[in-house]
Order: structure tokens, then sequence, then C-alpha cells
């Protein structure tokens, strides 16, 4: 029997990067990675949870994010529960965002021996809506698969600007705003676009390419194909395409807000990211700049090396130690 149990949600097409992101633990020694059966969506799903909760062997228990509430179905073990953030629990209202709050957060939280979260964002959400403790939360960012440079020569003379994700709160709409009228730029968009904001593209007759369930070698090449990417979201947990696209040299433009300036540091452009105006000027900088683009780049590969891989599975390793008294690693 492995000492720690890894737990995961259950693996679903599109969502992989909590999956992603802990994948340098599962080479531990006396790791042990286990799959969720369901998500916690109905009353049976409860029930199958803990069934399947029951028959795990391992004492020491690590919840890799997205799925807190296991710590209540394994109460009686060691428990540390990494969080991401609390973005989806800042949407919800009423009835639904109370449930959320109490099974997803505050009692499984509550149970847990420790806590990590991936930014001081993400740990400011944490204390100020669930008021825990800051001695009980440690922070430990997340590491990330570098995409190696690779030079590709452009068969059209346009800016491409890279836009990743599929939510709404990637700012697309703005971005588009940002973009109308400027004449040769294109977008490079990872992530199926709306009927609204195809629409909008067309009315505006802005040239762009949309790209959705692709591969990871897909994705590398379209970050060595643009010339900056655009991450200017409303809110992130984190943002690890601003690691990726500083890793391989592409400019990037982030926000001003939540987790993204950590992240960023000076590696990128940072903007409001509701000003549209603020959006348009820093794109016309990078595109028109090459000082300016080759400082942010240069900042960008200092900035990737807090975020090593060797740095995030350390510093897991030691927690594993504190907490579990786990020395084999």
């Amino acid at each position: 029997m492995k000492s720690i149990a890894l737990l995961y949600r259950k693996k679903v097409d599109g969502r992989n990067s909590i999956e992603g992101v802990f994948s340098p633990l599962d080479s531990l020694l006396n790791i042990h990675r286990i799959e969720l059966p369901c998500d916690l969506n109905t009353i049976k799903s409860a029930f199958k949870l803990l069934w399947f909760a029951l028959h795990i062997k391992e004492k020491n228990i690590h919840v890799t994010g997205d799925i807190h509430y296991m710590a209540i179905f394994l109460f009686w073990k060691k428990i540390i529960v990494t969080v991401h953030d609390c973005n989806h629990y800042e949407d919800l209202t009423g009835i639904r965002k109370k449930i959320m709050g109490f099974v997803w957060y505050s009692l499984p939280l509550r149970i847990a021996n420790k806590i990590t979260v991936i930014s001081p964002y993400a740990m400011e959400q944490l204390c100020r809506y669930f008021n825990f403790n800051h001695s009980k939360i440690i922070i430990i960012p997340n590491s990330f698969h570098p995409i190696k440079k690779v030079d590709y020569k452009k068969k059209e003379d346009k800016f491409t600007i890279l836009s990743v994700g599929s939510l709404r709160i990637k700012n697309r709409k703005r971005l588009i705003e940002a973009v109308k009228g400027l004449p040769d730029v294109e977008l490079s968009i990872i992530g199926k676009l709306s009927d609204e904001l195809t629409s909008l593209l067309k009315t505006y007759n802005i040239s762009y390419k949309n790209y959705y369930f692709i591969s990871r070698q897909e994705l590398e090449s379209y970050y060595n194909k643009a010339d900056v990417l655009f991450f200017a979201s409303l809110k992130e947990g984190f943002g690890l395409p601003i690691l990726e696209a500083q890793s391989c040299g592409l400019p990037v433009i982030t926000s001003n807000t939540t987790s993204m300036p950590y992240v960023a540091a000076s590696g990128a452009c940072i903007v409001d990211p509701y000003d549209v105006v603020a959006i348009r000027k820093a794109i016309l900088k990078i595109k028109d700049n090459l000082e300016y683009r080759q400082d942010i780049v240069t900042n960008g590969f200092e900035n990737i090396k807090r975020f090593k891989e060797a740095n995030f599975t350390l510093a897991f390793k030691d927690l594993y130690k504190m907490v579990f008294n786990v020395n084999d690693l």
C-alpha cells in the first residue's frame, strides 16, 4: 500500500488543467493516483462517492482541487486540500451559493489538516469569504510545462494575437472591440467561439481563426506562430497561459486584477481588462515598439524561474513530511 493518495476529479474531455498541474507528483515514491468515479451533483452520486471513499486504504489524502468535498467523506484521515480559486462560488447567488459554500469550502476545509492555495489571490478569497486563519493556509504556486520556442515562417504578414480559453471571463468581446479597424491584425482563438462573438467578428470584418479540441502539440504550435498572447481576463485563480507564453518568448498582455499580476510579474504588459482603449494601446505598443517588446520577453524568461517543476515538487514533499510525517518520497 502507498503512503499518500492523490485524489483527482473524474476525467472529462476539455477539463484537465488540475491534472496537468499535479502530474509531477504522480512519479513520487509512495504516491497513489486515484481518480473519482463521478462528480458530486446528486444524492445518488454522494452515496457513490462515500462508498468509494470507504475503500481508499491510504491514511494520508491530498485532494488536488475542485473536489474539496471529499474531505467530508474521509474526515478521519489526515488531509491536505488544494484550492485553486473561489471564482465559481463568487458567481453564484441564493441557495446554490450557500450549498456550495458549505459543502465545497466551509466544512471540508475545516476538516483538512492543511490547505494549499495557488496564489495570494486565492488565499485572500478564502479568508474573505470563509474567515480562515492564514496559519492554516500555505501558498504553493503552480508549476507548468514550458513550451519550446520554434520559429515558424508566416504565410501571411499579419500581426497574430493569441487568446486561450473558452469562458466569458477571457474577455474576448473587449479584445474584439480593441482590434476593430486595426490593419493587418488576426486573432487566433483557442476555445469554441459563441455565436455572439462570431457574429461580432464578422460584423467588424476582423480576420480570425478558431481552434478547439486540439492536442497539446497543436496548442504549442499556435503559441509559436503568434505575435502576442492576450490574457487580460476579468479574473483568474492563476493563469498558466501567461507562463506558457513567457517560456517560448511570446509577449503577454494581461490584467491588473486578481492573480495575474502575481503570475506575470514584470514579464507582461499590464492593463485594466475593462478598458478597451487601454487594451488597444497595449496591442499597438507591443506591435510597434520592438525595444519594449523585447524587454517584457526578457523579463518573462526570468519570471518563469519562480515556477519551475522542481520547486513545486519540493514544496509538496516538504509539506507531506510535515503533515503526514512521511519521509520516503
